[in-house]
């Protein structure tokens, strides 16, 4: 049933059953108490002569009125369809994959090079069971 303040106008959507004969309502909006009937429909309340405001109710922000509202369901969001990836995709890996192996393959080639140019390399190279090349004879003339 809906009851209304007659004191601000709130309105109110209350069970059948919390209205029993003797039982006082409070307005959450301005603290107002009554006892509501559930035969008599509710008066309206009466319209005061617009006044000055005082001067502390710019402070003061009125509370909503508690009214059950009917639940809503809100359908979540679809995904897009997952795409497949393109050809561009799998030439970005090939290329990664050819710059790593190469590296790699450098690393282990050229490891004369680095370790004369980088002496703490030295110890990568012994842990990976890999020495220094041996060293070349200068080419003759």
């Amino acid at each position: 049933m809906q009851i209304t303040c007659p004191a601000c106008a709130a309105t109110y959507e209350v069970p059948d059953a919390l209205l029993v004969p003797g039982r006082r309502a409070r307005c959450a909006r301005c603290g107002h108490e009554w006892e509501p009937s559930a035969d008599a429909p509710p008066t309206p309340p009466e319209i005061a002569p617009e006044s000055a405001p005082a001067p502390d109710s710019f402070l003061r922000i009125p509370e909503a009125p508690l009214v059950a509202t009917p639940e809503r369901r809100i359908a979540a969001p679809q995904k897009p369809p997952r795409r497949r990836p393109g050809v561009a995709i799998w030439l970005g890996w090939a290329a990664s994959l050819a710059i790593v192996v190469y590296a790699g393959y450098a690393a282990a080639h050229h490891r004369g090079a680095v370790m004369r140019s980088w002496p703490p390399s030295t110890r990568l190279y012994s842990a990976l069971g890999l020495t220094a090349p041996a060293a070349r004879p200068p080419a003759k003339p």
